[in-house]
């Protein structure tokens, strides 16, 4: 087996055992697991992870138990079923709509935050240039908000962020965005209103530009 299959069944056993405040250990020795039907699900699911790259696997396992809160165990096949894909999208869905100010919301505002830090001193930007900077025809930023790198509130910190959503074309809007664009007025009160999530994200954005300054990022 090679390391992404063991990490995977690993991140299956602890993330459904953690849903169900279970105690885990990971599984160290996979003497004779290839001959098992585990392991025919668990390649499917690294192929499966490493084509669709906006799924994160740790969500993915989670939302069954986050939806339906009297499950108590799911086997590892149900993942590589249509289903499953269905439950997550239902899930992320549900998640998107909680307050910026929920558990959820503020550890994907830090994740994101980081996220955005390593990416601009990778490559030697300054964070205000962060939301106008392009790898390719698309903005950066809109690719890291379509594979759930970053949270569409970390991006207000940036106040030309609605100009270039209104001048940006509509399809490439709706493929990288979806339903944000069409709720970006809401997700914008619910920042400016925030009681939390908008000062970790100024604070943040300041701490990072320091600390790339320091480093010569830029």
């Amino acid at each position: 087996m090679v390391n992404e299959e063991k990490e995977c069944y690993n991140l299956y056993l602890t993330t459904t055992r953690s849903c169900i405040n279970k105690p885990f250990k990971v599984r160290e020795n996979f003497d004779g697991f290839e001959e098992t039907d585990e392991y025919i699900q668990v390649r499917k699911l690294v192929r499966f992870f490493a084509q669709f790259r906006q799924i994160k696997p740790r969500l993915f396992f989670s939302a069954p138990f986050k939806l339906y809160k009297d499950l108590s165990y799911v086997p590892i096949k149900f993942y590589t079923t249509h289903k499953a894909t269905t439950v997550y999208s239902t899930y992320m869905k549900q998640l998107q709509e909680e307050s910026p100010d929920s558990d959820h919301n503020i550890q994907y505002i830090k994740n994101s935050l980081k996220f955005i830090g390593m990416f601009c001193y990778k490559n030697k930007i300054s964070i205000e240039e962060y939301i106008t900077y392009s790898g390719g025809s698309t903005y950066s930023w809109m690719k890291h908000i379509k594979e759930h790198d970053v949270s569409i509130y970390t991006m207000f910190y940036f106040t030309n962020l609605i100009d270039i959503i209104q001048t940006t074309p509509k399809d490439e809007l709706e493929l990288f965005l979806g339903n944000i664009v069409s709720n970006i007025s809401e997700y914008k009160t619910r920042y400016d209103t925030s009681k939390n999530a908008r000062r970790i994200i100024k604070e943040g954005f300041s701490r990072i530009g320091k600390a790339i300054n320091r480093k010569g990022g830029i």
